[in-house]
């Protein structure tokens, strides 16, 4: 089996048009097209994730967080980290894939699995995951559609969610007279034509616009194919980051804190803000989620439970709501359990493991 065929299920779970603008999910380093012969699953990339990845045979390693990721990468060297991580790997024939807000933001991803892990009932989505998108319309005679359709679809256009191949279709009669320098497909020069055709819609991901003309041109019999592109705008029902629920039953605040610690195993967190009631509505957002902030207040979460929270955000909420930063590992770290799995119940051909050699270790002095 090719590690391609382990990646294009991840990414039907949980496709990389879910990442954020900022973010850089997907392949690192690493050929996709080669043999699997084992994933090892971590949260951040370092040297010793590789050398396990050696000794254990494993020549896919799938973690959370980007290897290349905001830091203006313009050559590979071994003379910092990320060079000596990306020329270790591909000395070793290991491909390095990265799914981060991929996963925080889809269903039964990383928010969802922290929402469950703290009993949350009636979740809902805190921010929405807004796609800008583009629209394709083009006509083509009915006998040209379908390999026109094939072509686009397998750049990626047509995804919707847990869906591919999504179109419109609607048949009609397209007319047109060739010019003296034209050399038309169907028609003679001079003479009004008429041609049974199509009309097809479908959507396709902003960076796919060039390939999406170039395959129009290529594959559209006609000499001047008739198209639009037209933005578009689409708000997700069930991706996003955050997520925002109620508790079984309403808690104490310092029920609710030891209730915290010990579902999510902490020893510590910062908090901010008093109420005069108990916690019942909970928001939350796993790594760094102090954006959300506004959001969680307005949803009317009685705490706000995320990591990397700056000193001056604590004072958004006025206490009028509690903000606890309970660290960003702490917070999202259990994600490796999601990828994991998946890969357990979907691949049992080859072994999968959770990373036993990173380890983050910050203490109070």
């Amino acid at each position: 089996m090719k590690i391609s065929t382990i990646l294009n299920h991840l990414e039907s779970r949980f496709p990389l048009t879910w990442q954020e603008e900022f973010d850089n999910c997907g392949v690192q380093c690493g050929n996709r097209q080669q043999e699997i012969t084992g994933a090892l699953i971590c949260f951040d990339i370092s040297e010793s994730v590789v050398n396990e990845a050696i000794a254990l045979e494993k020549n896919l390693i799938i973690s959370h967080h980007p290897l290349i990721f905001g830091n203006g990468l313009k050559n590979i060297e071994p003379n910092n980290t990320v060079g000596r991580i990306i020329c270790k790997a591909l000395q070793n024939n290991i491909l390095i894939y990265s799914m981060h807000t991929c996963i925080d933001a889809g269903t039964n991803g990383g928010n969802d699995l922290f929402a469950e892990k703290l009993n949350l009932q009636e979740v809902k989505l805190l921010s929405p995951k807004r796609l800008q998108l583009q629209k394709l319309s083009f006509y083509v005679p009915v006998d040209f559609a379908a390999p026109l359709k094939d072509a686009l679809f397998a750049l990626g256009c047509g995804q919707m969610g847990n869906y591919e191949c999504c179109c419109y279709t609607q048949e009609g009669i397209g007319s047109f007279k060739p010019k003296a320098d034209a050399q038309p497909f169907i028609g003679e020069q001079g003479r009004e034509e008429t041609v049974p055709e199509q009309r097809i819609e479908l959507l396709f991901p902003p960076a796919l616009q060039s390939s999406v003309i170039k395959t129009l041109y290529r594959i559209h019999p006609y000499e001047e194919p008739a198209f639009d592109i037209t933005p578009i705008i689409k708000e997700y029902q069930n991706v996003g980051l955050g997520r925002i629920g109620k508790l079984a039953q309403p808690m104490e605040i310092a029920d609710f804190y030891k209730f915290l610690k010990e579902q999510l195993e902490l020893k510590t967190f910062r908090v901010s803000g008093k109420i005069n009631k108990k916690i019942e509505k909970v928001a939350l957002c796993g790594g760094s989620g102090s954006s959300f902030i506004k959001t969680a207040f307005a949803a009317g979460a009685d705490i706000y439970i995320t990591g990397d929270v700056r000193y001056h955000d604590f004072f958004i909420a006025d206490n009028q709501m509690i903000i606890a930063d309970i660290g960003h590992f702490e917070s999202e770290h259990f994600i490796r359990e999601i990828i994991c799995a998946e890969l357990k119940r979907k691949f049992t051909n080859f072994a999968t493991a959770i990373s036993t050699t990173e380890k983050l270790e910050i203490a109070f002095v």
